[in-house]
């Protein structure tokens, strides 16, 4: 039989300002806003960010830390465009963080203009650089088909690139797509194992949806379940 009543996980959602009407199937390629300095940065941070090179690569992880306290509950719409600044300054010199970060504010629209191709693009970087946060996100949106075309492939093999990094978030969304066969082939199995992984690290839908996941397997994919379960904390270590 196979599981429909599951819940996926949405963190890092491209959402469409109100009022917006976006198609993104024919968007074409954004170019990145050119990077305005923000009052007060100092004649000192704008040769390194001019100048690639060792002063860059020393100040990258402080031009990160900088946008991220600026990056917080409640910040004005002044503080958010200064975070974007400078974790498009980090984001330059390959700081993966950095990159998933911005592209948040691309697919939310804050602090930036909305723009889903831009968040795919600094997604994809950082997913191929090993971010696991990122790896999610890009499958969330091939997931969704939001910033690049709807491909439920893409979205299984993002998914599981994240969760055998630990993601939670990445292996419920997972578990959901195979137990409903979607990019993958269904498997009443490997849902309940991935749903259960996942629960086993605090992920709350996880739980909710390895209970329904139960209900649907026979005595022998149960057993089968629970040595995939074994198998995958095994391979991940965790």
């Amino acid at each position: 039989m196979m599981l429909r009543c599951f819940s996926i996980v949405v963190l890092v959602a491209v959402v469409l300002p109100a009022g917006a009407d976006i198609d993104v199937s024919i968007l074409r390629a954004a170019t990145p806003e050119a990077p305005v300095r923000p009052a007060g940065t100092s004649a000192a941070a704008s040769a390194a960010l001019e100048k690639p090179g060792a002063a860059a690569a020393d100040s990258t992880e402080q031009w990160y830390r900088r946008a991220s306290d600026l990056d917080r509950p409640g910040a004005s719409r002044a503080e958010l465009e200064k975070a974007a600044y400078w974790y498009r300054a980090a984001a330059q010199q390959g700081h993966s963080d950095a990159q998933t970060n911005l592209a948040a504010m691309y697919a939310e629209g804050r602090g930036v203009a909305f723009d889903a191709l831009e968040a795919a693009r600094l997604y994809r970087r950082a997913a191929e650089a090993g971010n696991a946060r990122a790896q999610y996100s890009l499958a969330l949106m091939y997931h969704l088909g939001q910033g690049v075309e709807k491909d439920f492939a893409g979205a299984i093999r993002w998914y599981e690139r994240a969760a055998r990094q630990g993601d939670a978030n990445a292996m419920n969304n997972m578990a959901f797509m195979y137990g409903i066969g979607e990019g993958v082939e269904q498997s009443n199995v490997e849902a309940y194992a991935w749903f259960a992984l996942a629960a086993s690290r605090g992920n709350a839908d996880a739980a909710q949806n390895r209970d329904v996941a139960a209900q649907e397997l026979t005595p022998e994919e149960r057993r089968q379940a629970r040595e995939r379960f074994t198998q995958l904390e095994q391979q991940l270590g965790l």
